[in-house]
């Protein structure tokens, strides 16, 4: 988590400590809902950038919870609410290429 936290620190532009504990939070709570939708206990190290991405996202919606679209001047920004959800593609993929190298592997017990 410490190579994420500082990525993550590196691309918002923050050169203190004083968001690291909401920072890792959200780090923690992405990291376990990838693992869960790979059905893994961890996240592997070909999937970090997506906890990266995804954590900014949920980082910068962070007191807009609950909101999906808002209107200033002219500008409207829209969230999602599922983090994940730009990166179901690249999930699948892995899941199916991971999958399909396991399925050819013998085990003797």
């Amino acid at each position: 988590m410490a190579a994420s936290l500082e990525q993550i620190k590196t691309l918002l532009g923050i050169d203190n400590t004083d968001q690291d504990t909401s920072l890792n939070t959200v780090i923690s709570l992405i990291e376990s809902r990838l693992a869960s939708k790979i059905g893994k206990d961890y996240v592997p190290d070909e999937l970090q950038y997506i906890v990266v991405e995804a954590s900014i996202s949920r980082f910068n919606r962070i007191n807009d919870e609950g909101k999906t679209s808002a209107t200033e001047n002219e500008v409207s920004a829209t969230w999602q609410t599922d983090d994940l959800a730009p990166f179901a593609s690249d999930i699948e993929d892995w899941i199916s290429k991971n999958n399909a190298e396991n399925a050819h592997r013998v085990r003797f017990l």
